[in-house]
């Protein structure tokens, strides 16, 4: 099988650059999934204690 004429072959400085453009995709991609991941701490003790309703004071009397 023939290799395709020369389409992967990069200079030094072109390949510093993919290099330099991945490593920043990945960066950014692991910032943005740890920023959702702790942006909303679950809080158990907030929901835990619910408040009961007060009665209507006509179903009192029946």
């Amino acid at each position: 099988m023939k290799r395709p004429p020369g389409i992967f072959i990069l200079s030094k400085s072109e390949q510093r650059v993919i290099v330099i453009v991945v490593l920043v995709l990945v960066i950014g991609a692991l910032v943005h999934y740890e920023r959702r991941a702790n942006h909303f701490p679950v809080h158990a003790t907030a929901t835990a204690t619910p408040n009961p309703s007060p009665t209507p004071p006509e179903a009192e009397d029946e």
